[in-house]
């Protein structure tokens, strides 16, 4: 109601001015410039192919996220550049457990992610060195994103990018007074609203903003919903010649998790198999019949007698589903820059910032009953939460001098993140269901407790040489040492020790040549991806285990060759690259058993990894208010050798890496004459591998979304009012969607419940004001 009264009391109010510079600058010193042929700019396009960039690259602007349901991930917008594949089991692209994205074969955890130059670390759902996109700024505030499908610029603050990258960039503070108000309705009682207001510039020279966020979607099968709520804050402040910019965000963020399937139990049971809340009684007859079968096999009575040792249809184990499973985050991350010119022909910036993160994930689980008390047997279930924190202060130095045809930039990165990673369970009983979107207490038994640290130390020293108005040369190079520390307080595995992963020397050398309206690039890079602080990297088996990895264990790196032609005919305009890389001391996590018991893996370098491919992508404008855009992907990754698991050759040699499309077709049509908008997109994505040796794939699938707006007329009493009627997965398409959600296995005869259902059609409805 609140909303709805926001939206009338503004009708009558005088509609906004353009926003002042969104941030132009980016993580190397570059400038977001717009392109000829009518281009104006990331913030007026849908996609800015790079012009003068030395490598492959694209910037989809705010046009491209206000188009998309709100409350969606900016990554939707992402998803339509050439070589980016992104999944995801909800319509919005939120869900973090069931989001997958890859680029050119490298998954989203070699990839590197930073929000004004700040680093979200690798992204990945148990994160130990960032947050998630979706959590650190609500969409509706990002300017734009720049996209580098293959070698990430020298200038990012990110040890993971083996791969490209993507530079989120928020928006500025308008500099007249005005806000946005913004409400969402639409299928499974998904509600969004969206608020913000601009201070305008004050009389001291400073401009703010301030925004929140609400938003709860009901989940599309199973029980309960996925929850985010956020509050943006950003100031900016004239200093003189220089400028003061703050911005402090907080995001609480609850998702009840879709179940992971298997082929055999898609084929059983359905897509629509999730978690049994709020059956309980099933749950625990499951869990009952499991205790009874094990208890026969050894030759002991029953523990269960009343429940026999045959699961009820359609379950054949109880690892086909659990009673239920969530997480919650809570997160805090704000950075304050000061950026000067020091002399006429150099400036500099120095940024610090902080990063606050508790979390919990929790699952219901039959593996570990809760214990008995006075007044009750053990019970046959228990909740197992792994329970984490991160605290990271960080500090990023840049400058750059323009000395001639020259413009030399160099920067200084350093982080300090002390964090932990813990597993608790938690009782459960008949009366006694424990929320798993909650941070619980009092656990009746520890797993582990585990402090982690990593200290980051990383520069860089770039140079663009202009030689004429064709041609311009590009080099430089970075360096890196990451020391990554565990200390275990308590339980098992007991793993006490440090590891390092350097190198000082990462050279990085391009070139653009510009003939009329076209220009040409080409560009070499190698990259260093560090270890990382969590049980996915080395610290996940035993202080024996880890022993004998800490002296021969060897980063993963990467070599990146790539050339293109950038052109522009006019009204068609757009880009083809080729590209050639060489992923090298691939680290490979063996893991045994269901996913649920949580056992540690065995990490090893299990040798390269081969990538080649050609992008394409061009943009039409038919006319000034329509206008086509197209891309098309071909990516050829395959494994160059074999593996071993214990003694067992694991026969990967050749084969296509897991979650690899080979073949990424989009489309898409856009209109908008200031009034009427819209947007038809249609997006193929081929067959792709879900075990290592390629012996369970799950098939290409082809999803069309849907958009359609009206803006009122300025002279008409709804003056500024917005409506947008959005539709996902327009044609109820049934697939999978993430894979590798319970992580991937080599053989089908190894592999438990690790695929997502996609999100079946979805509608929604908004209002929107701006003032």
């Amino acid at each position: 109601m609140l909303a709805i009264a926001l939206l009338l009391a503004s009708t009558n109010a005088v509609p906004p001015a353009s926003n002042s510079a969104e941030g132009q600058t980016r993580s190397d010193g570059a400038t977001v410039t717009p392109q000829a042929g009518g281009e104006q700019g990331a913030n007026d396009d849908i996609v800015v192919y790079g012009e003068g960039r030395v490598r492959q690259e694209q910037t989809v602007g705010r046009k491209a996220m206000a188009i998309l349901p709100p409350g969606s991930s900016p990554l939707k917008a992402v998803a339509r550049l050439p070589g980016v594949a992104l999944q995801s089991s909800d319509p919005f692209g939120s869900y973090e457990l069931g989001t997958r994205l890859s680029v050119r074969g490298f998954n989203q955890s070699q990839m590197g992610y930073t929000l004004d130059g700040v680093p979200l670390g690798d992204m990945f759902y148990n994160n130990h060195n960032g947050l998630h996109i979706s959590r650190a700024i609500a969409t509706e505030n990002i300017a734009r994103v720049d996209v580098s499908q293959g070698a990430g610029s020298l200038g990012i603050a990110s040890t993971s990018n083996l791969g490209g990258n993507l530079e989120f960039v928020s928006r500025a503070p308008s500099d007249t007074l005005g806000g946005e108000v913004a409400m969402t309705y639409g299928m499974y009682h998904t509600a969004h609203l969206y608020g913000r207001i601009d201070s305008g510039l004050l009389p001291t020279g400073t401009l703010l903003s301030v925004s929140g966020v609400i938003h709860d979607a009901g989940k599309w099968k199973g029980f309960g919903s996925q929850s985010d709520n956020k509050v943006n804050a950003k100031i900016v402040q004239r200093i003189g010649s220089a400028t003061l910019t703050g911005w402090l965000n907080y995001s609480l963020h609850k998702e009840r998790n879709y179940a992971d399937l298997s082929p055999a139990t898609l084929a059983r049971i359905g897509y629509d198999l999730d978690f049994l809340n709020p059956d309980f009684a099933t749950a625990v007859l499951l869990s009952q019949v499991s205790a009874n079968q094990t208890a026969r096999a050894a030759g002991r009575t029953l523990p269960f007698p009343t429940a026999g040792v045959t699961f009820p249809a359609p379950y054949t184990t109880v690892n086909d589903t659990y009673y239920d499973s969530g997480g919650i985050r809570r997160d805090w991350l704000g950075a304050v820059t000061l950026a000067a010119p020091l002399a006429a022909w150099l400036d500099a910036e120095a940024t610090y910032y902080h990063h606050y993160d508790k979390g919990s994930g929790g699952i219901y689980t039959p593996a570990v009953f809760s214990p008995a008390t006075a007044v009750a047997a053990a019970f046959p279930l228990s909740v197992r939460t792994t329970e984490y924190g991160i605290n990271r202060d960080g500090g990023l130095l840049r400058a750059t001098a323009t000395l001639g045809n020259h413009t030399l930039r160099l920067g200084y990165w350093h982080e300090d993140n002390d964090a932990s990673t813990d597993r608790n369970y938690y009782a459960v009983g008949q009366d006694n269901r424990p929320n798993v979107t909650s941070f619980l207490r009092n656990p009746f038994r520890s797993d582990f407790l585990t402090d982690l640290t990593t200290v980051t130390n990383q520069y860089f020293v770039s140079d663009t040489w202009k030689l004429d108005d064709a041609l311009t040369i590009a080099g430089g190079f970075k360096g890196a040492r990451v020391s990554n520390g565990i200390v275990t307080t308590f339980g098992t595995p007991f793993i006490n020790g440090r590891i390092a992963a350097r190198d000082w020397f990462q050279p990085q050398i391009g070139a653009t040549y510009r003939a009329g309206r076209q220009e040409f690039f080409a560009s070499y890079a190698e990259n260093m991806r560090a270890f990382i602080s969590s049980f996915r990297g080395p610290f996940g088996t035993t202080q024996a285990g880890f022993e004998a990895i800490r002296g021969t264990l060897k980063p993963e790196t990467s070599r990146t060759l790539e050339a293109g032609w950038r052109f522009d005919l006019g009204a068609l305009r757009g880009v083809v690259a080729v590209y050639d890389v060489k992923f090298r001391n691939r680290l490979l996590a063996a893991f045994s058993g269901a996913n649920i018991l949580g056992n540690p893996s065995v990490l090893q370098n299990v040798g390269s990894v081969t990538s080649r491919g050609v992008e394409i992508a061009a943009t039409y404008r038919v006319s000034r208010p329509l206008s086509l855009i197209a891309s098309y992907s071909y990516n050829d990754s395959t494994y160059d050798d074999n593996t071993v698991n214990g003694t067992a050759l694991v026969a990967t040699r050749g084969v296509r890496t897991v979650d690899t499309p080979a073949n990424l077709a989009k489309a898409e049509v856009n209109y908008d004459d200031g009034a009427l908008f819209g947007n038809l997109a249609g997006g193929y994505t081929s067959r792709r591998n879900v075990t290592y040796t390629g012996d369970v794939t799950v098939p290409g699938y082809t999803l069309i979304d849907a958009a359609l707006g009206y803006r009122f007329p300025t002279d008409s009493a709804l003056a500024g009012l917005e409506v947008q009627l959005n539709a996902v997965n327009l044609l109820d398409k049934r697939y999978i969607a993430a894979l590798g959600s319970g992580q991937f296995f080599n053989t089908a005869a190894s592999l438990n419940n690790t695929l997502q259902a996609g999100s079946p059609r979805q509608v929604f409805g908004t209002l929107r004001r701006r003032f």
